[in-house]
C-alpha cells in the first residue's frame, strides 16, 4: 500500500520487562525511533537483536536522562519522518488501531487533521479499567511533527499548532500494573510536580494537607464512578488519594524557608 511514512517513537530507561511487546506490536511502521536513557537492564539488547522481526527497521539511540519532555523532543528531531506515533514502551498499539493509522496514511494528501489524540485502554492488576479519573484517557500520540514541541517536566504533553482530533481505536497499558508499581511513579513524580508548583508561586496549608486524601477519593470513587470497577477501583481511589497527599506534604516541605534558602544556594552554587 502506498501511503505517507510513519515513525513510531520511544523513550526508554530500563525496559526489558515490556518492550518487546512494544516492538512487536509496531512492525507495520516505516522507522522505530527509540532513544534510551543509558538503561542498564537488557533494554539495548532486545531492542538491537539483529535476528529480531523489527531489526531492519529499528534505530536505536543513547542519550543521558535530562527528563521527559527533552527525551521527547530530542526523538522528534531524530524521527526521519514528519508522521510520528508516539508509544511508551510499557504500551503496545492495538490491531485496530494499527489498521486505523494505516488508512489515514494512505489518504492521498495524508491525513485530515495534524494532530491526533489516541485513546489508551488502562489496566490495574490485570483488570482493564473502564471508571474514575483513569478513563476516558485520551493520549496525545499521532501527529505531524512540524511546529510541535513537548512542555512540561512531568506529565509532558506536546503543544500542537492545531485542535487535535479522536482517535477510538486503543493503544494497550501495560496488564502488569501494580501498587508497587504506582508507589514507585508516584514518589518521582510527586517530588517533581511539588518543585514545579512551588516554582509557580503555590503553596500548601494544613487544611489542604488535611483534606487532600478524602477530596481526592470521593472525587475519584463516587464522582467519576470508579465504585464500578469493584474493588480495582476501590484500591485506585486509595492510592490516587494517597498521591494528591503525598503531593502536598512535598509542597509544604519545599516551601519551608530553611529549604527555600539551601535551594537558592544550591542554584547560585551550580552557576559559579
Amino acid at each position: 500500500m502506498n501511503r505517507t511514512p510513519i515513525t513510531a517513537a520511544i523513550i526508554t530507561k530500563n525496559e526489558e520487562r515490556h518492550i518487546r511487546r512494544c516492538l512487536e506490536s509496531l512492525l507495520w511502521v516505516d522507522e522505530i525511533l527509540v532513544v534510551d536513557a543509558e538503561s542498564d537492564d537488557q533494554t539495548a539488547a532486545i531492542c538491537q537483536d539483529p535476528s529480531a522481526p523489527w531489526a531492519s527497521k529499528l534505530r536505536f539511540l543513547r542519550r543521558p536522562w535530562t527528563g521527559f519532555r527533552d527525551q521527547r523532543n530530542f526523538s522528534l528531531e531524530q524521527a526521519r519522518h514528519d508522521w510520528v506515533l508516539v508509544v511508551d514502551a510499557d504500551e503496545k498499539c492495538s490491531e485496530e488501531l494499527a489498521a486505523r493509522l494505516q488508512s489515514l496514511l494512505a489518504q492521498a494528501e495524508g491525513p485530515c487533521c495534524r494532530a491526533y489524540k489516541v485513546r489508551r485502554t488502562e489496566y490495574f492488576l490485570g483488570k482493564p479499567i473502564h471508571y474514575g479519573i483513569w478513563n476516558p484517557s485520551y493520549q496525545d500520540r499521532f501527529f505531524h511533527r512540524t511546529g510541535v514541541r513537548y512542555v512540561n517536566d512531568i506529565h509532558e504533553y506536546p503543544l500542537f499548532p492545531v485542535a487535535p482530533q479522536r482517535i477510538h481505536e486503543p493503544l494497550i497499558h501495560s496488564p502488569e500494573f501494580h501498587p508497587d508499581l504506582f508507589l514507585y511513579k508516584m514518589n518521582k513524580y510527586t517530588t517533581i510536580e511539588a518543585g514545579d508548583r512551588i516554582r509557580q508561586g503555590q503553596r500548601t496549608n494544613p487544611f489542604r494537607i488535611l483534606f487532600a486524601f478524602p477530596a481526592m477519593f470521593l472525587k475519584n470513587y463516587f464522582y467519576y464512578g470508579a465504585y464500578k470497577d469493584g474493588m480495582h477501583g476501590f484500591i485506585i481511589s486509595i492510592l490516587e488519594g494517597v498521591s494528591r497527599a503525598v503531593r502536598h506534604v512535598k509542597m509544604w516541605q519545599l516551601s519551608r524557608p530553611e529549604t527555600l534558602a539551601q535551594t537558592l544556594a544550591a542554584r547560585k552554587g551550580s552557576t559559579q
